[in-house]
């Protein structure tokens, strides 16, 4: 529901030449969005092999395109700033659903995230409190966000009002 929402929103905000972070590219519906946007450069993370592959098959080769086989935690490869970093949590669809994104990692990755983001930057993460790693994960990200300062972010959350475990839409924009 809010998937084509956040897709809209990136395309609206992203200006050509841009640089982005899919820091959870999982099957790149996401990443062969971005691909569309004209930007400067494109960082690709998985830590699934079958994920970045999936990506790659769907998206081709694109010069513009960077895939690393890395935990979204660590954003090592970047080192300027970006206009947009995308998360689209939970598990790789048609994998193993053991395999999740976890609260403490996500936790790490938004905060060198946030850091990473240029002013006016934004952050767009799809929230699946579908199981019980994602509920936690929901829980938690909401409240770190909502303590953020109003000084420098703007925070927004989209969900539906009567569905409960229905995927959501969360947006941090960075100020300053």
């Amino acid at each position: 529901m809010f998937l084509p929402l956040a897709h809209q929103i990136w395309k609206t905000h992203l200006k050509p030449g841009d640089l982005a972070i899919d820091a959870t590219c999982g099957n790149g519906y996401d990443t062969e969005a971005l691909a569309k946007l004209n930007l400067g450069h494109l960082f690709v993370f998985d830590i699934q092999e079958a994920a970045l592959k999936a990506t790659q098959n769907r998206v081709g080769k694109i010069k513009n395109i960077s895939y690393y086989l890395e935990c979204h935690s660590l954003f090592s490869p970047i080192q300027e700033p970006v206009a947009l970093i995308v998360y689209n949590l939970g598990y790789l669809p048609g994998g193993d659903k053991s395999l999740t994104t976890k609260v403490q990692t996500t936790l790490l990755s938004f905060e060198k995230g946030l850091k990473l983001l240029q002013p006016g930057g934004l952050l767009s993460c799809m929230l699946y409190p579908g199981h019980p790693e994602g509920l936690k994960e929901k829980s938690t990200l909401l409240g770190w966000a909502a303590a953020l300062d109003p000084k420098k972010f703007q925070v927004s959350h989209h969900e539906a009002l009567n569905r409960s475990r229905a995927p959501s839409l969360l947006l941090i924009q960075k100020i300053t």
